[in-house]
């Protein structure tokens, strides 16, 4: 019996099929979450707790101060004294596009102490900070200057400005970006005599925070997480001894938990952390684990560069995947444009 089925019908029907398998495929692996080891999160965690309110909000005020456009501005129902910083914080981030380096840093320093809750101001000036920083010493490595000093302006910056800030005004935010500022440092310095310490010293902070009483507060875990998971495996140190193995797999994916929970992230964070998950599985040893947050990764979003990363991952040999894990973080560490501290994530 002849098939009167037209090929141009049926060509649009199995494109139909591998379009809904696909989709299909994605939510039954996001799906699976629940049983790939994600902690039970209480109902009652609201926005302001976890640190995720009013994003779309602060991603409209991080293009306002950065002047990416013209026609942006500050809402009317923005208090006075946030107007004012605001205005501070763009005015000082102008004058470095203008060469007015240590005006800018001062305008900067002014903005943060007027808001110093507020984090999108603090994020800007420890992103400039740390741009500043690192092109300094980008010139002074083609000088050939084996021990350059940094202009007064940026001496001792972000963590001499942020500590006495934080003594001035303790709240959760002033002491997680000064935990984040001692992982700007290591990012900067990477020698392990400074990586070490400055390691440390940042999770002890991020702890605290986590610890008293904001424990469902998402960027410290998420930094404590990433700081966790970019320590070596095989270097040992007191305080690396009484790290769980799993310590970096139990703050990543609390984050996501609590991501899923209130239901925001956009899908390119959403595949980020949960590739961040699966490395964090692979440094605790459990391997089918890590593969299939990789797999839940590259079914969330179909960004070139994750669809690469996650390749790349999926061709690791067992007995190689941690030394291979460790080469691909310093790499993705040292091709950033933007610190893996910057807050912008959350937002954009």
């Amino acid at each position: 019996m002849k098939n009167h089925t037209s090929r141009p019908f049926r060509t649009y029907l199995l494109s139909g099929l591998v379009v809904t398998a696909l989709v299909v495929t994605a939510v039954y692996a996001w799906s699976r979450v629940g049983l790939l080891n994600l902690p039970s999160i209480s109902s009652q965690v609201t926005l302001e707790q976890a640190g995720l309110a009013n994003l779309s909000k602060m991603r409209d005020i991080d293009v306002y101060i950065h002047g990416l456009d013209d026609n942006a501005r500050i809402q009317h129902s923005d208090s006075a004294t946030f107007t004012t910083s605001a205005n501070l914080m763009r005015e000082g981030l102008a004058a470095i596009r203008q060469g007015r380096l240590a005006e800018g840093v001062s305008l900067m320093e002014r903005s943060v102490s007027n808001n110093p809750d507020h984090l999108v101001l603090a994020n800007a000036y420890r992103m400039e900070i740390f741009q500043l920083k690192r092109s300094f010493l980008l010139r002074a490595k083609q000088s050939g200057i084996l021990t350059p000093e940094f202009p007064e302006y940026l001496s001792g910056k972000p963590i001499d400005f942020l500590q006495g800030l934080h003594k001035q005004h303790k709240s959760r935010e002033t002491k997680l970006h000064l935990a984040f500022a001692w992982v700007d440092h290591m990012l900067l310095f990477p020698a392990l005599e400074i990586k070490a310490p400055s390691s440390v010293e940042s999770v002890a902070l991020l702890s605290e925070i986590i610890e008293q009483g904001d424990g469902q507060y998402v960027p410290a875990l998420l930094a404590r997480g990433l700081n966790y998971l970019h320590r070596p495996s095989r270097l040992v140190w007191p305080e690396s001894q009484r790290m769980l193995p799993d310590a970096a797999a139990r703050d990543i994916g609390k984050c996501i938990a609590i991501g899923r929970k209130l239901g925001v992230g956009s899908k390119r964070l959403q595949a980020t952390l949960a590739i961040s998950l699966g490395d964090a599985y692979v440094k605790a040893g459990r391997l089918g684990v890590a593969r299939s947050w990789w797999q839940i990764a590259q079914n969330i979003s179909h960004e070139d560069d994750l669809q690469s990363s996650i390749r790349r991952r999926y061709g690791w040999q067992d007995e190689e995947i941690v030394d291979r894990l460790e080469e691909e973080l310093d790499r993705g560490r040292a091709a950033l444009d933007q610190p893996m501290t910057d807050l912008a994530m959350m937002w954009n």
